[in-house]
């Protein structure tokens, strides 16, 4: 910007000396230089600011861990485990109702199944497994997990339950709904 104001000063200057001789003559041409403009006077820079202190990436999710019903064993079924796996009422759930023997009428209980292999170790069935109710007019079966579906009382009874999973017949287990 300096260097722009002294060309343009010297420019100037130079047009006046031209016009104080008494004009140019017809065998130099006539230059017209740009005038600078005055300067301006620079605004004064702003008082640093802080920079921003970097907040910290958030952490990668932790990859889950592998559901115990979804395995990789395509072992034959050996036997088969089988019982409540707990009871909710009215959508909460019940403490401590895992094999519960007696459920009011009107909650649901969350039965389970585990076909397992040779070596106890739990084993992916081939078929679907075909579950057996005592009474079952006085129940409503219900979910999508064939290893593990809900049923719910309509009355009061008690209900004998076993499964049956790639033709190995679990443990039979009972429930009094009250």
């Amino acid at each position: 910007m300096l260097r722009a104001w002294i060309i343009g000063g010297l420019a100037v200057v130079a047009a006046v000396f031209v016009a104080a001789c008494g004009g140019t003559s017809p065998a130099v041409p006539s230059v017209t230089a740009p005038v600078a403009a005055a300067p301006i006077a620079a605004a004064p820079s702003p008082s640093p600011t802080p920079a921003a202190t970097p907040t910290a990436a958030p952490a990668p999710a932790p990859y889950p861990e592998p559901s115990p019903e979804i395995n990789d064993n395509d072992a034959p079924v050996d036997h088969v485990g089988a019982g409540v796996y707990y009871v909710d009422c009215n959508g909460a759930l019940v403490p401590n109702s895992r094999n519960a023997k007696e459920v009011p009428v009107g909650c649901r209980v969350h039965l389970d199944a585990t076909p397992k292999d040779a070596e106890n170790v739990p084993t992916n069935p081939r078929y679907r497994p075909e579950w057996f109710f005592s009474e079952p007019g006085n129940i409503d079966v219900s979910g999508s997990n064939p290893l593990g579906p809900m049923i719910t009382a309509s009355r009061a009874h008690k209900q004998t339950i076993n499964v049956w999973v790639d033709g190995v017949q679990s443990n039979s287990f009972s429930v009094t709904f009250y």
